[in-house]
């Protein structure tokens, strides 16, 4: 069978390839597997407890998924944004990473829709994965010749760095083979000297036990030396891509940095902050995660109001909110009044007793 040229195709068919949208084409079969590399990771805990593509490296690792598939369309979506979100920030303000400032996903499926509407239209038989814990993202990336892994364990491209979300669409059709093209890091170590907590410390490799961003949408207890580390980190953190030189760009803005109220998020219902932010990973799409975060934030960014706030969330019906409510109380150094605000007779969770009589020997 002859190959087709994917980007005459879609011309000839009319589908349009947005300007943020970079496309490459790897044949099947590509002999190429990352479960060793996923398997590798999770046998030395750097997955720290997260589940996504570990929860199957035999199958999320494999490129070549389906007998069918001749060929696997590489799909970039590139986001960069406007602001740089280190700045410019007031006591009681969180930061929302760039990466999750808004559902960047949206266009990325709106395009890969467009591209299996069309197959579907000629019989031509597709699978397609994004964000999906079936499927490694990055398996095809190197070869396709869009970009290479850099030492954040990243996807990076020229001209976009790390500012990129990544899908896989598997179809039935020969299409021509995307150019191969060698890329690297070189010398540059910028994100490794840039994260905060040594997470990246060990080349293309991320600790997870020691990522911000994990933490912030881990359902786990949040480590006492992490707390303190996430700053005013509402959710994820930027520092290994916006320290990457590929990814930086002159209209980064200091003034649209992504910022929100932590005592208001704190006040929100529930219902009203998982619809709020849809777009987020919650862990089991419970509110109360989001607010655990706002209350590490808002310990570690105070505004002036802050303590007397923070001394009334103690009657939260919440375990999470109390017990990380203990933790701020003891960062801000007001543990001494913490009785006269709460009493430990009455606290009915073995989880908050605890971190109370941890943190007040």
């Amino acid at each position: 069978m002859k190959e087709k040229n994917l980007f005459n195709y879609l011309k000839i068919h009319k589908v349009e390839v947005p300007e943020n949208i970079n496309i490459s084409i790897v044949s099947l079969p590509s002999l190429i597997s990352k479960t060793t590399e996923i398997k590798k990771s999770k046998n030395e805990n750097k997955h720290a407890n997260m589940k996504f593509t570990f929860s199957d490296p035999e199958y999320s690792g494999l490129g070549d998924k389906f007998e069918w598939a001749k060929s696997c369309i590489v799909i970039s979506y590139n986001y960069i944004p406007k602001s740089v979100n280190n700045h410019s920030f007031a006591p009681g303000e969180g930061a929302i990473a760039l990466f999750a400032a808004e559902d960047h996903y949206k266009p990325l499926k709106r395009f890969m829709n467009n591209l299996i509407e069309l197959f579907d239209n000629k019989h031509i038989q597709t699978h397609e994965f994004i964000d999906s814990p079936q499927h490694y993202d990055r398996i095809f990336f190197n070869t396709s010749g869009l970009g290479w892994q850099g030492k954040s364990t990243m996807m990076l491209s020229p001209g976009i760095g790390p500012w990129q979300l990544i899908g896989n669409l598997y179809v039935s059709e020969s299409f021509d083979s995307s150019d191969q093209k060698k890329f690297s890091c070189g010398s540059c170590n910028l994100c490794q000297i840039s994260c905060p907590t040594g997470a990246l410390d060990e080349e293309y490799t991320l600790d997870s036990n020691k990522c911000i961003s994990y933490w912030l949408q881990s359902p786990e207890i949040i480590p006492h030396d992490m707390r303190s580390y996430i700053g005013n980190r509402f959710y994820g953190c930027d520092e290994c891509l916006t320290s990457c030189p590929p990814g930086q760009t002159k209209d980064f803005n200091i003034d649209l940095t992504s910022k929100v109220d932590l005592k208001r998020i704190i006040k929100m219902s529930n219902d009203e902050l998982i619809n709020s932010y849809s777009w987020f990973y919650i862990p089991k799409r419970n509110g109360d995660y989001l607010k655990r975060n706002a209350l590490i934030a808002l310990a570690n960014n105070p505004d002036r109001s802050a303590v007397d706030f923070i001394f009334t969330l103690l009657k939260s019906e919440s375990e999470i909110i109390r017990f990380y409510s203990i933790w701020a109380i003891w960062k801000l150094q007001r543990l001494g009044d913490l009785p006269q605000h709460y009493d430990v007779s009455f606290e009915k969770s073995e989880l908050v007793k605890d971190e109370y009589l941890r943190l007040m020997k």
